[in-house]
């Protein structure tokens, strides 16, 4: 594991030269309870550890956790922000492997209600973040709700997680249905979490594609799986990320895979980065 990371580390310093620009990848469900914050989380320790600079921005309006799953408190939130009150660099929390996080709540939603002045302000700080993060991850809230839709219509990358259960799965599908329709440039890949087996996900997947190529005429691109850990449970009930406190475990070397073929999206990305701008311009659009 050591070699293959310090070889990606080389890889994507060449590709850093290449795209200054900073992805945006939002991680949806279509539902909630299929750990869609622990993927989210741990995917970005992953990737810290290959060299990348991550920022998460949560944008869970109604369950706000990410800072939690950090073992943080948030004192800030994107609302002072869009107030005025506190600057970007003043609300980001610093979690392990320098990984920054945006606090989000109820403050996300005000981004579509707030005066000229106030959006140039947010706007300005906000475009800081190109020169902080190679990546932005939202965690977005599970679902068909507005923000979560328009969270996924801006972002570069979208990483659907789901899981084997029958009601995990026709939500999942409804998501797609609705991307579909509304986000249908943006590239979809699927993880399936809490899995037995590969051949468990590979089966799973395989439902999924099938009803998508049948009735939504489209494609998905399987990123891979995280296998059912009890040590996930256990790093939850301590507040620390999979990957600080059971870095060995087997959900880990999971997601530790998955980061790898994140940041192979990276270097040949499927559409050019619009970074952070590109990303807020659009948002703006959809709200």
């Amino acid at each position: 594991m050591h070699d293959q990371a310090k070889a990606l580390r080389q890889l994507v310093s060449n590709a850093k030269r290449k795209q200054s620009k900073m992805r945006v990848i939002a991680v949806t469900s279509g539902k909630g309870g299929v750990g869609k914050t622990n993927l989210t989380v741990n995917l970005a320790i992953a990737l810290a550890e290959y060299g990348q600079r991550i920022i998460i921005l949560d944008g869970d309006l109604g369950l706000a956790n990410v800072d939690i799953a950090f073992g943080l408190t948030a004192r800030y939130t994107i609302e002072h922000l869009l107030s005025g009150e506190k600057t970007i660099e003043e609300i980001i929390l610093t979690g392990p492997q320098g990984i920054g996080i945006i606090p989000g709540g109820s403050g996300v939603q005000e981004l579509a209600n707030i005066d000229r002045d106030k959006l140039t302000n947010a706007l300005t700080n906000l475009g800081r973040l190109e020169k902080m993060a190679d990546i932005l991850i939202i965690d977005t809230g599970a679902g068909l709700g507005h923000t979560v839709m328009n969270f996924l219509q801006a972002a570069d990358d979208i990483i659907l997680v789901t899981t084997p259960e029958p009601t995990a799965m026709i939500d999942a599908y409804g998501l797609l249905k609705t991307l579909r329709q509304e986000a249908g440039e943006v590239p979809i890949h699927v993880v399936i979490n809490r899995v037995r087996s590969e051949g468990d996900a590979q089966a799973t997947f395989k439902r999924l594609e099938t009803a998508v190529l049948k009735f939504l005429d489209g494609s998905l691109d399987f990123m891979g799986w995280v296998y059912d850990d009890h040590l996930v449970g256990r790093s939850v009930m301590l507040q620390e990320p999979l990957g600080i406190s059971f870095p060995e475990s087997s959900a880990y070397r999971c997601i530790q895979w998955i980061a790898g073929t994140v940041t192979g999206i990276n270097l040949s990305p499927p559409r050019q980065a619009g970074g952070v701008r590109g990303f807020l311009s659009k948002l703006l659009r959809a709200f």
